[in-house]
């Protein structure tokens, strides 16, 4: 039986919100009973104080309590398989749902997107602020949860613990984006500091219907921008001799249409290109340069985000599709690309990480398969020396060190060439220096 697409987002978050609030009311019961066991065996108020320990030592009933997170209610296996095919089934009918969006956006995982959904939840009703207060004092003061307690909610063993929390450092893509802000509440302790979710971040995940624009601005500071110049600066690329010439004849196809219709060659409606390469290898600064050559505008879609382009789009000269597996697979939408690819006069490039099983009907339809390798040791070395702008004042560093010890793509070098910028500021240094670098490289692997 085909699954029930949502609604609308609301329904959607309704559902999610039921999940969370089975999870609080487990941790709730538990927390009653550890509570009544207290009172009954304690004695003195050192009893009391040292619960949190001789608890676990003492075996107060037929089982033994351990001090460790409390054991979460979580979902079955089905469950989880359900709500993804309801997701996928409602991503198919068009219906936006933000949080899934944005998951797919920034390539979240099951834990960073219920952090979000348990900051979240305090913003959607005043029952989840006073489970939360309960939870973390015994009364609800405290309406925001505490990282130790998403860690209790989240965590049921040692591996779990350090994965989520690696999640809510000041170098986690959560806090590096800006979607999570942390409250310290006048107490110094890691754990005892409070989530809040920002206020755009909050406004977009309840949107209805859901505001892409507010998407595009959420994940704004964490997706690097491969590039953003204006038609009359260069782009300097650092590919493969065969990758460049295969671009290169790219450009001539498209610069020389109209001369080869003029000399009786029979030409195609369009020309469509397979963009293979993992995140950073230069797909779309490839695009992006042959646009600028021909001095056309290059516009950019992700199928993350959007199930399909709309008219404006399709008339467009040159249109870099991203996400592309989504319509290149077995299971996709042929009979709707095809007509995508024969409805255009331009360029068309599907972008993705890497090589499918493209059915026939689709293979024998893209005139040219482009792989975007990894950079070498000599790439790399081109990349660090262009990654920082003239402007930039630099020390001098030899790049070489760094090109052999770090496989890093162009896509990371130039985020790290940015992210060193910050730290130089934020240390008031007038010149990025290697130190400066290595932190940025620590902050990125993270």
């Amino acid at each position: 039986m085909p699954a029930e697409p949502f609604l609308d987002n609301w329904t959607y978050l309704k559902v999610e919100f039921n999940w969370l609030e089975r999870l609080l009311l487990t941790a709730v019961a538990k927390q009653k009973k550890e509570a009544k066991t207290i009172e009954r065996v304690a004695q003195t108020k050192a009893d009391h104080a040292t619960s949190h320990w001789w608890k676990g030592v003492i075996s107060l009933e037929d089982s033994i309590a351990f001090d460790s997170p409390v054991k979460p209610s979580k979902p079955s296996p089905s469950y989880q398989q359900q709500l993804e095919a309801r997701i996928q089934a409602s991503r198919q009918r068009g219906i936006g749902l933000a949080l899934p969006l944005l998951c797919d956006r920034l390539n979240l995982t099951t834990s960073e997107k219920n952090i979000i959904l348990i900051a979240l939840a305090p913003e959607v009703h005043r029952r989840y602020a006073q489970l939360f207060g309960y939870l973390q004092s015994g009364q609800d003061v405290l309406e925001r949860p505490t990282i130790d307690l998403v860690l209790r909610l989240l965590c049921r063993n040692d591996a779990e613990w350090r994965t989520v929390r690696s999640n809510l450092i000041d170098s986690s893509r959560l806090m590096k984006s800006g979607l999570i802000e942390v409250e310290e509440n006048d107490r110094s302790m890691f754990l005892s500091r409070s989530l809040k979710l920002s206020n755009e971040c909050v406004n977009y995940l309840l949107s209805e219907p859901v505001d892409l624009a507010a998407l595009e601005e959420l994940v704004s500071l964490e997706v690097p921008v491969a590039i953003n110049r204006s038609q009359k600066q260069s782009i300097n690329l650092v590919l493969p001799e065969t990758v460049q010439a295969q671009l290169e004849e790219i450009y001539d196809q498209i610069r020389f249409t109209s001369q080869l219709r003029e000399w009786g060659f029979r030409q195609s409606k369009g020309i469509t290109a397979l963009l293979i390469g993992a995140s950073g290898t230069g797909k779309t600064i490839a695009i992006q340069s042959i646009a600028q050559k021909l001095g056309l505008p290059l516009t950019e879609i992700d199928l993350a985000i959007v199930d399909e382009p709309t008219e404006d789009l399709i008339d467009q000269p040159l249109l870099l599709i991203k996400s592309a597996e989504r319509w290149l697979t077995r299971s996709a939408p042929i009979a709707k690309v095809l007509e995508l690819i024969e409805s255009r006069n331009g360029l068309t490039c599907f972008s993705v990480r890497h090589r499918l099983a493209i059915p026939s009907a689709l293979r024998s339809r893209i005139d040219f398969t482009i792989e975007f390798p990894k950079p070498d040791t000599t790439a790399r070395i081109q990349l660090w020396q262009q990654a920082f702008p003239k402007e930039t004042s630099i020390a001098q560093i030899d790049w070489k060190p760094l090109a052999k010890k770090y496989a890093l793509t162009g896509g990371e070098i130039r985020e790290i060439a940015q992210i060193s910028a910050i730290e130089a500021l934020s240390q008031n240094s007038p010149t990025i220096e290697l130190n400066h670098i290595l932190k940025a490289i620590a902050r990125l692997s993270r």
